[in-house]
């Protein structure tokens, strides 16, 4: 009985840790896009292209709020935690500046 408690646990855990681990993928593509929508936005002055990015920066704050929830650690749940709230701020404010 013992045993199949450790195994569903190992299994538990092992699912976390590629949830948290496909949360931090989609958390770094978020900061990729919000980064290219600064570029494209102050840069070329491309503004609906800006405007795309930028939603897609968006969607990062997801993976990020997903890592830091399926993460081990206070230390990486902290940091995806910061990096949504910092990721949130620039790709939204990207996303407003694109309409004006």
């Amino acid at each position: 009985m013992n045993n199949a408690v450790e195994r569903l646990s190992d299994a538990v855990e092992r699912r976390d840790r590629r949830t948290a681990d496909a949360g931090a993928v989609v958390a770094v593509a978020g900061v990729v896009s919000a980064a290219i929508a600064a570029v494209l936005m102050f840069a070329s002055g491309d503004a609906d292209a800006a405007r795309g990015f930028a939603f897609a920066g968006m969607i990062g704050v997801i993976g990020a709020v997903t890592a830091a929830a399926k993460s081990a650690t206070a230390e990486r749940k902290a940091a995806f935690a910061t990096g949504g709230v910092l990721l949130l701020i620039a790709s939204s404010t990207m996303f407003g500046l694109s309409f004006s």
